[in-house]
């Protein structure tokens, strides 16, 4: 199966999005990657979040950053079966 896998982390640089063939054991082929960059703006978002627990408008703000990064960036693949989504590290 053709598996996409999207992951953003600690930089607040942007978010990595690929494909890979898999049987969910072994890796038979390596598909397409992207890379979706944040923005200043939303870097200060990020960044302003960091510290503040769920529910805050900080967090709020920041997991908004954080799905429309992720859903511009996986909008660009196509064929993909299943997806690997965990969100800002």
């Amino acid at each position: 199966m053709w598996a996409l896998g999207a992951m953003s982390g600690t930089s607040l640089d942007g978010v990595d999005a690929a494909m890979i063939k898999t049987d969910g054991h072994m890796v038979f082929a390596f598909g397409p990657s992207a890379y979706r960059p944040y923005t200043a703006q939303e870097q200060a978002v990020l960044r302003a979040a960091l510290g503040h627990w769920p529910g805050t408008p900080e967090v709020a703000a920041a997991a908004e950053v954080v799905e429309t990064a992720h859903a511009e960036v996986l909008a660009r693949f196509t064929g993909a079966e299943v997806l690997g989504f965990h969100g800002q590290t």
